[in-house]
């Protein structure tokens, strides 16, 4: 599949966070569920922290790798 497809489909279902926050159980989140690992250069930063559109792209594709 298509991950651009499959990642716009996901936007428009579950939407999509340019910023840090925290998710429904207070972990550090960011785009389309991505879950801040220690490994990620957000690590640590502020909830509220802008995340630049490239890198939301970036980490969903890691993510789908992952899986």
């Amino acid at each position: 599949m298509d991950l651009q497809v499959l990642r716009e489909q996901l936007e428009i279902d579950e939407g999509r966070v340019d910023a840090l926050y925290n998710d429904h159980l207070g972990y550090a989140t960011f785009g389309v569920g991505h879950l801040v690992l220690e490994s990620d250069p957000e690590y640590g930063s502020e909830i509220g922290t802008a995340v630049s559109e490239s890198r939301v792209i970036e980490a969903f594709e890691q993510d789908c790798e992952n899986v």
